[in-house]
């Protein structure tokens, strides 16, 4: 524990660092509050994500199942051979107290792929939509989890802070000032014990 002088200086130093501490500890606490809120309403969101993820893999493997039976391995496969799309994602991060948070601001707008002279089938149009819909739901998961996990972390790390401060730097201030008041308490009665017995041997 540091070492302080009893003054009065030290004293009124002591109780500015009480004050200041019990209000960072009030925002803290406030900041959990509005964390713990925001995580809190996206756990219901992301678990309907998870529904809408599950039901499109399901469909988008089953239309590939499809598409295999009807088309073959060899012939699914060729069509990997498909010019490259690029994939425009508008992803942005919101301030959270702190916290940065990813949010998908757009819909991902998937484009079909070109099959030129290789031609198409019913099952593999299917096959193409089923998993570009996959492909949306992940995308829409991904910032949600993220903001889960961050939100969390920093729900977490602001618990911790507090219990410190509420059970170690606190307590520790509170002694100090106690030890400095007693202190100064007993140097008064003191200084008075001294004054009457100066005071005794005047009128003797």
């Amino acid at each position: 524990m540091e070492r302080v002088s009893p003054t009065r200086i030290n004293l009124l130093l002591k109780k500015q660092e009480i004050k200041q501490l019990i209000s960072g500890i009030e925002l803290l606490r406030h900041k959990k509050d509005v964390l713990l809120k925001e995580f809190f309403s996206a756990i219901g969101p992301l678990s309907s994500l998870y529904q809408q993820l599950e039901i499109a893999s399901k469909k988008a493997l089953f239309s590939l199942v499809l598409s295999l039976g009807f088309l073959g391995k060899e012939k699914i496969l060729s069509y990997g051979f498909s010019p490259e799309r690029e994939l425009e994602v508008d992803l942005q991060e919101r301030n959270l107290w702190g916290v940065r948070v990813p949010e998908l601001k757009e819909e991902v707008n998937i484009k079909k792929l070109e099959f030129g002279k290789m031609g198409t089938s019913v099952y593999l149009e299917d096959t193409q939509e089923k998993f570009a819909e996959f492909l949306k739901v992940s995308l829409r998961v991904l910032p949600e989890e993220i903001k889960i996990k961050r939100l969390g972390k920093e729900i977490k790390s602001i618990s911790r802070k507090v219990n410190y401060l509420e059970k170690y730097v606190l307590p520790a201030l509170l002694f100090q000032v106690k030890y400095i008041q007693e202190s100064l308490n007993e140097y008064e009665s003191q200084d008075i014990f001294r004054l009457k017995r100066i005071k005794k041997k005047k009128i003797a």
